[in-house]
């Protein structure tokens, strides 16, 4: 016995209505075989993840509207400010500072003006940033001359220490402190390029890893689909003009379906292609309905694929971790989590260039807090 069961297919708009069926062993009948089973599953587990998407769908459209009220606006607001975070340490580059302070200066301002060049959709400020970035980024040959300058220091140091007087205290006491201070100061210059190359590997890393577009994600299995269509369907290999025609009608709704990127209409198609007749259906052996079985896998495969597609995209879209896992449901309460961490944000890099502005001692201090933070955070 066969009964439909409703189910709506979501995709990209507009949404496709359409039932799918199911085999179920009539009371005076032996129990479902194996394959009979399978089919079931399968058209159940499409079914769910039909329903998924559909809700993923309604839960991703609410997110934008919400984003584009509220996170938009903050996200330029925040990148703006750290553009100009950026652009007054430039200017603050000009001052009088340590070593080991301006290449915390140098740091700071570099991993402020990667992400604006990365994030910004203005074009003028993005190539201010990306300049920035290019003169403050380290060159192989001044990292040579700084390992050069590092290997020569020991032999400066040994020469020093030649002049000195081992009977004066006084002298050997201020000998020791200048030792100790150079060998501070070379820890540090080590671990702030260090930190340097760690922020550029990452920033170029970050660039890597947006890999391909949302739409080359979810068009790869949109051509998967229609060629397998194209060729079940090819009018000019079909010999009866009757089935010609009805594959020429179908053939004509998949390069529509293809052309608007609606995936779901394409694998409802896939499967009216097949003619699945429910009378007949119910009469087929496990190696007759095998084949249908092999082509629900292969729609459920499609699936999971359009479904890592969209999570993907709508994850780097919100600036959210790509390898966890979302649930529609949930997508709201992590666009909430995004638009305080940018609020946050905004409100920390308001009060920073105020504070620098009002009292320029506050950079110091700044960076100092700033080689703390990331010690903390190497460790």
């Amino acid at each position: 016995m066969l009964h439909n069961g409703a189910v709506i297919a979501s995709s990209c708009l507009p949404i496709v209505a359409t039932s799918l069926l199911r085999i179920d062993a009539a009371a005076d009948q032996a129990p479902l075989s194996a394959q009979q089973q399978l089919f079931n599953a399968w058209v159940q587990r499409i079914a769910d993840q039909r329903a998924w998407l559909l809700a993923w769908d309604e839960a991703v459209q609410a997110c934008r509207t919400r984003f584009a009220r509220d996170g938009v606006p903050l996200r330029t607001r925040y990148l703006d400010l750290q553009a100009a975070l950026a652009l007054y340490l430039d200017q603050q580059s000009a001052r009088k500072l340590s070593k080991l302070e301006r290449q915390l200066l140098e740091s700071c301002l570099l991993e402020s003006a990667q992400q604006v060049a990365d994030l910004s959709d203005t074009p003028a400020q993005r190539a201010a940033m990306e300049e920035l970035v290019r003169r403050y980024t380290p060159e192989e040959e001044d990292e040579e001359r700084e390992d050069d300058a590092s290997q020569a220091a020991p032999s400066a140091a040994q020469a020093a220490s030649d002049d000195i007087d081992w009977q004066d205290p006084v002298a050997v006491a201020q000998f020791l402190e200048a030792q100790e201070q150079a060998a501070a100061a070379q820890t540090e210059r080590a671990r702030a390029q260090h930190h340097a190359k760690r922020q550029q590997r990452q920033a170029q890393q970050a660039q890597k890893a947006k890999g391909p577009t949302a739409a080359e994600l979810a068009n790869q299995s949109l051509r998967e689909v229609y060629r397998r269509l194209a060729s079940r369907l090819h009018p000019d290999r079909e010999q009866d003009p009757v089935e010609r025609a009805r594959k020429t009608a179908l053939m004509q709704r998949v390069n529509i379906a293809y052309e608007a990127s609606r995936l779901m209409e394409l694998l409802e198609l896939q499967w009216e292609a097949e003619q699945m007749d429910p009378a007949k259906l119910a009469q087929l052996s496990d190696a007759r309905l095998a084949p249908y079985n092999r082509m629900l896998e292969e729609q459920w495969n499609d699936l999971q694929r359009d479904v890592q597609a969209r999570t993907q995209a709508f994850a780097r879209e919100f600036g959210l971790d790509t390898a966890k896992r979302l649930q529609p449901a949930k997508l709201m309460a992590q666009v909430r989590e995004r638009l305080q961490q940018l609020q946050a944000g905004v409100d920390y890099l308001r009060q920073l260039l105020q504070a620098l502005k009002d009292d320029p001692d506050t950079l110091k201090q700044w960076l100092k807090h700033e080689r703390t933070w990331a010690r903390q955070r190497d460790q």
